[in-house]
């Protein structure tokens, strides 16, 4: 097999690592504060890696890349700090690194224009976006014009879904399903992620209406023992085909809360090996697919 690909992680410096809070306030982030450090009564399952720990993470569990995504900041300022973070670490560690960059419509000009300068520096995706969170629609002109850009530019996007069903927690933000299809189906060439399962999305690829509609959407794993057992892997690759599937972590998440303190990429990877899932489709779904997507040799 070829070197594992995690398609999803986040990494912060230490400056945000020392007080995430202090440094979300400073930032304007309430939402982001909301779920990574939650108030009295809940516990937090974030976990914490600068690109130093995560680097060494990885050599661990044998993960070859890793692709770092943005966050869905309220705030174009904030995009604009991480997608310099992104930059400076993929050009100290290119073979290990792949990063996305995080844009916020509601900037409007400032916001496309930003996001050509981080494409400029080397970013190779879009993401992770939750227009709800970040305040616009889906036909937000500047939205709309970074979407017509990145499907003419063959750029991936990734979206934050949400499980329309499930448990709940502080800084939950719904993400109507049909909205996603209506983006499909606006933008047919767009290569579209879809995080952690897409909801429940894959379901509807039963129909051949959305299977049409979802031809160029793939379904990224982030966060999977948290909201799934692992039989999802089966049935998903049963529905869509393995070759619509990308690894994801979600580390520094702590997937595992009960058992792990850290966080850490080898349970789960245990766990997508003892999924049901035959070589040739976990060789696709933990690098194969990522490869062809990303142009990655």
């Amino acid at each position: 097999m070829s070197g594992i690909i995690d398609s999803h992680v986040h990494c912060y410096p230490q400056e945000v690592i020392a007080d995430p809070q202090s440094w979300a306030e400073t930032m304007g982030e309430r939402h982001w504060s909301e779920l990574h450090v939650p108030g009295p009564g809940h516990k937090s399952i974030a976990g914490w890696a600068n690109p130093e720990q995560m680097l060494a993470d990885m050599d661990s569990a044998g993960i070859e890349r890793a692709i770092l995504l943005g966050w869905y900041w309220e705030k174009q300022e904030t995009c604009d700090q991480q997608n310099l973070w992104h930059a400076e670490w993929v050009k100290a560690h290119p073979d290990r690194f792949t990063a996305f960059a995080a844009v916020q419509p509601m900037a409007g000009d400032t916001a496309f224009e930003a996001l050509l300068r981080a494409i400029d520096m080397g970013l190779k995706g879009i993401g992770e976006m939750l227009p709800p969170a970040q305040g616009f629609s889906h036909t937000n002109p500047t939205w709309l014009q970074i979407l017509q850009w990145a499907q003419e530019e063959g750029l991936p996007l990734t979206i934050h879904v949400t499980e329309a069903a499930g448990h709940d927690y502080p800084g939950k933000v719904d993400t109507p399903l049909e909205e996603y299809q209506w983006l499909a189906r606006q933008f047919p060439e767009l290569k579209i992620i879809l995080a952690h399962w897409g909801g429940g999305l894959p379901f509807y690829e039963l129909n051949s209406t959305c299977r049409k509609i979802f031809k160029n959407v793939y379904y990224d794993t982030a966060a999977s023992p948290l909201l799934y057992h692992k039989k999802v892997f089966r049935v998903v690759a049963d529905i869509v085909g393995a070759d619509k599937i990308l690894f994801g972590s979600d580390y520094p998440l702590r997937l595992y809360p009960k058992k792990e303190k850290l966080p850490g990429f080898e349970r789960f990877l245990q766990e997508v090996d003892t999924a049901g899932l035959r070589e040739n489709e976990k060789e696709k779904i933990l690098g194969g697919n990522a490869r062809k997507l990303l142009g990655i040799s």
